[in-house]
């Protein structure tokens, strides 16, 4: 995937923000094991073409807003089994945009509708409380969701969890 920083042109993604974390909440739904996630029912879920990056990898994404685009990326070669990589990236390294833009559906929201599907939750911390990261699991199926704050500020957005990478195994 290429970075079009600096591009005027405003982005037309197939799927916006909340779309790309709705059909991945819909792929969750309906895969009861990473095992049997083929790159063609990835496609017809997501909605977009995946592209082979390597035997057993396959990958899509799509620049959707000036400071933010996302990927997602199937690696079935790994020992562990396969996963699902989801991530939004801001469009220049090293960026730290507002996620404002992509925050339509929140981490909370995205955590309800997990555990809505029988998953449970358990939240793991770092130094001084910070939060690394949620994992849901139930049988054959396990999610970890990294969040971050909408924006340094005001208080509101610094409390405020978005999604910015899943990691579906």
């Amino acid at each position: 995937m290429t970075s079009t920083a600096g591009s005027t042109t405003k982005p037309t993604p197939k799927l916006d923000a909340e779309h790309a974390l709705l059909r991945l909440l819909e792929l969750i739904r309906t895969t009861p094991a990473m095992r049997g996630l083929t790159q063609e029912k990835l496609a017809q879920v997501i909605g977009l073409d995946f592209v082979a990056s390597g035997s057993g990898r396959y990958g899509a994404g799509e620049r959707i807003t000036q400071d933010w685009w996302y990927g997602v990326e199937l690696d079935q070669t790994l020992v562990a089994g396969p996963r699902l990589d989801f991530s939004f990236n801001p469009d220049q390294t090293g960026a730290a945009p507002s996620m404002s833009e992509i925050c339509a559906l929140d981490f909370d929201r995205f955590a309800s509708e997990l555990e809505a599907m029988g998953f449970t939750r358990e939240r793991y911390h770092g130094e001084h409380g910070r939060v690394i990261h949620d994992r849901f699991e139930r049988a054959g199926l396990a999610v970890t969701v990294y969040s971050q704050q909408e924006a340094s500020a005001p208080a509101d957005k610094a409390a405020h969890a978005c999604i910015r990478t899943v990691l579906v195994n």
